[in-house]
């Protein structure tokens, strides 16, 4: 039966520890894909290759995940850039304050099962809302 640990194939750990800074430090200075960067490691074998292998896919998926998150907070920052322009074109056509301008707007929101950002978008775009909603 073969052990189950798998052994590092003649890589030792300094020389693995060097190859992964190389790819990160490739992945960056080349905007590359992880997976492109794995050339740096062609002349690699066995389970060093694996375990190189293995950090360069959760590299990836965390390198994923950070844009995911990136773009939805791109998504939250437009969203609320918005609904504050909103509560100013609302208060000043309707002559309230900001804050009665930002009740309206969540009431008309909840009233009709809308999304806040949705009804700003439509203030924004020249919407003047119900008249129950004031």
């Amino acid at each position: 039966m073969s052990d189950p640990v798998p052994h590092m194939s003649g890589v030792d750990r300094p020389e693995l520890d060097e190859m992964l800074g190389q790819v990160v430090h490739q992945l960056f200075a080349a905007s590359l894909d992880l997976h492109t960067v794995l050339g740096l490691f062609s002349r690699q074998q066995g389970a060093g290759r694996d375990r190189v292998h293995a950090v360069i896919d959760r590299l990836d998926d965390t390198i994923a995940a950070i844009h995911h998150a990136g773009a939805r907070l791109q998504i939250s920052l437009a969203d609320h850039a918005a609904i504050n322009q909103a509560r100013g074109v609302l208060a000043e056509r309707r002559n309230i304050s900001v804050a009665a301008a930002s009740e309206v707007i969540s009431d008309h929101a909840s009233q009709h099962a809308l999304d806040v950002s949705a009804v700003a978008r439509a203030v924004l775009a020249g919407d003047q809302l119900s008249a129950t909603s004031s």
